[in-house]
């Protein structure tokens, strides 16, 4: 976890805390003959907690499995709007659920442990959803009250639909279009971008960055070397 390595050695202590913890609550399954060792514990956990560091380790109290396949998986779904009954084949890098149950692909977190400046975290995405989770739907917004709310709504809004305008006018943006498809996965990829690209964040959207660092209570800019 590259990340570790550069934070103060007060916080690195209250993640290795939370770490131990979350590693007694928690159980870890390996899906398709994978085998689910320390080193695989360890490396989602220590990301999966960045995301808790100065908030409450309550956060994660819903939060019961994580499964874990060794590369990208098939999910076959099946929908029905009471007439037609339709079935589609995806393949994913991981999943969260309202139940408390975390999927991950391991090829996909160890390409992003190896590199803390990569656009993309599966652990730090998929966590970002169990948070969104916490007042009980997926909507982009974690549980928030007061001009923290108003501000979040503001800023979050103008720059969802800033980033949907880009790609409707085919432009390319710097940010993962994933976020673009709805405001539960621009949650999760603007909380990649807050720990992975901070700076970049910083620059290019001041308003949400603020934002997030009010909800993460931490500013990775002033914590990560070369940030």
């Amino acid at each position: 976890m590259p990340l570790y390595r550069q934070l103060p050695e007060t916080m690195k202590q209250t993640l290795e805390q939370r770490v131990q913890l979350f590693l007694a609550e928690k159980e870890f399954y390996g899906c398709d003959g994978f085998e689910v060792d320390d080193r695989v514990r360890v490396t989602i956990a220590g990301h999966a907690c960045l995301l808790i560091l100065a908030r409450p380790y309550s956060d994660f109290d819903e939060v019961s499995s994580i499964l874990v396949y060794p590369d990208a998986y098939h999910v076959r779904d099946i929908e029905s709007d009471g007439l037609v009954v339709s079935e589609s084949h995806e393949i994913r890098a991981g999943e969260a659920s309202s139940r408390g149950q975390v999927v991950l692909a391991w090829k996909e977190c160890e390409e992003a442990a190896r590199n803390r400046h990569s656009s993309h975290n599966v652990i730090l995405h998929e966590f970002a959803h169990q948070l969104d989770y916490l007042d009980g739907t997926a909507d982009g917004a974690p549980p928030l009250s007061g001009e923290q709310a108003r501000h979040w709504q503001t800023s979050m809004t103008h720059a969802y639909e800033h980033l949907r305008h880009t790609l409707h006018h085919h432009q390319k943006p710097w940010l993962d279009p994933y976020g673009a498809t709805e405001p539960a996965e621009f949650f999760a990829v603007l909380t990649e971008a807050f720990f992975q690209q901070p700076s970049h964040l910083k620059h290019e959207q001041p308003e949400v960055y603020a934002a997030l660092q009010g909800y993460y209570r931490l500013d990775p800019t002033t914590l990560w070397q070369d940030a």
